[in-house]
């Protein structure tokens, strides 16, 4: 990891961001509990991922429930931190992390607990699993406590393979092992933290470095074609349907809106306006839906890095899905 981190966003906006009050309407039997992941199917429907029970949840546009997913096959486990020389357990949950929707309205997960990648159906059918459960690796069958999925209109398989792995893998659209590329490091085309991938209108690979504090670009075949450096712990990451990239970034509570070429348009990182946003995800009429996991860092100065410490919490608090709409200042 770099020494010194990237300096901190702070809002940068004539725009302002206004979360859509009374959304989404649950019930109450749901209660969200460190949410990590959102996307969107082509009929607008929203999908969410959180680490309470009734992990993996399909929502209507208006924010009602759908149907719940993967209820007889996901399962509580015990992760690891992985940071020092030592892994440590964290606690006993949901691990759900990264959530995509394929072009076809499939929806993939990645549980760090478990090191797998599951792929559903729009209905909820489990229809393909990668990796062994609960055995970690680094080779054509194990991952590594994977962070997040990209499927691309040729039906290739992308995964960040980031915790306990720095790497990129590249699958066939059955699941069959291609290629990966990437190892621990701070040169270009290496990784520390690979997080998020999403494909951009380009057809290149986006891919948020997050303890690098970068983005880095690939094209299909994983040369690299751009780094966008100087971001600070960008979390989430989306390729909205007007060609902007959106980024989130966790530890400063901050939406970043990128043009395609990675100059920064929009920053919106008003204190209370979000919860450590974990995941990202911009519908067809411009809505921004943040996936917040509730986390909250202490920070001295605008440098985060050694100079940010987790707050402990005990329960849901903070955590949220939130539908935002951009609106003109003041």
């Amino acid at each position: 990891m770099n020494p010194i981190r990237a300096k901190s966003f702070v809002t940068s906006s004539r725009r302002r961001l206004q979360s859509v009050p009374d959304w989404p309407r649950l019930p109450a039997s749901i209660v969200f509990d460190r949410v990590v992941g959102v996307g969107l199917d082509s009929q607008q429907r929203i999908y969410v991922a959180h680490r309470g029970d009734h992990p993996l949840l399909c929502l209507n546009p208006d924010g009602t429930l759908h149907h719940e997913i993967g209820a007889e096959v996901l399962t509580k486990t015990t992760a690891y931190d992985l940071r020092g020389p030592v892994p440590i357990p964290i606690a006993t949950r949901y691990w759900l992390h990264g959530l995509h929707v394929d072009p076809w309205d499939n929806l993939w997960i990645t549980d760090v607990g478990r090191h797998l990648v599951m792929k559903f159906s729009p209905a909820g059918e489990l229809l393909l699993t990668l990796g062994v459960d609960g055995v970690s690796g680094c080779d054509e069958k194990l991952f590594g406590q994977p962070t997040h999925v990209c499927v691309i209109p040729t039906g290739e398989v992308f995964i960040t393979d980031g915790y306990g792995n720095s790497r990129m893998v590249k699958l066939d659209a059955s699941g069959r092992f291609l290629a990966s590329w990437g190892v621990r490091g701070t040169e270009p085309g290496n990784f520390h933290t690979p997080h998020v991938v999403t494909r951009g209108a380009d057809g290149l690979l986006y891919m948020t470095d997050r303890e690098n504090d970068r983005i880095q670009v690939f094209n299909p075949s994983g040369a690299l074609q751009a780094e966008w450096s100087g971001l600070h712990s960008v979390d989430g990451l989306y390729a909205a349907p007007d060609g902007s990239i959106y980024g989130s970034a966790g530890i400063d509570n901050a939406v970043i809106r990128f043009s395609p070429s990675g100059t920064i348009e929009d920053v919106w990182a008003d204190p209370g306006q979000f919860t450590y946003p974990h995941g990202i995800a911009v519908d067809a009429s411009g809505a921004i839906y943040t996936a917040e996991s509730g986390d909250v860092w202490s920070r001295t100065g605008d440098l985060a890095g050694s100079h940010a410490t987790l707050l402990p919490r005990a329960g849901a608090e903070g955590s949220a899905l939130r539908k935002s709409v951009v609106v003109m200042g003041p």
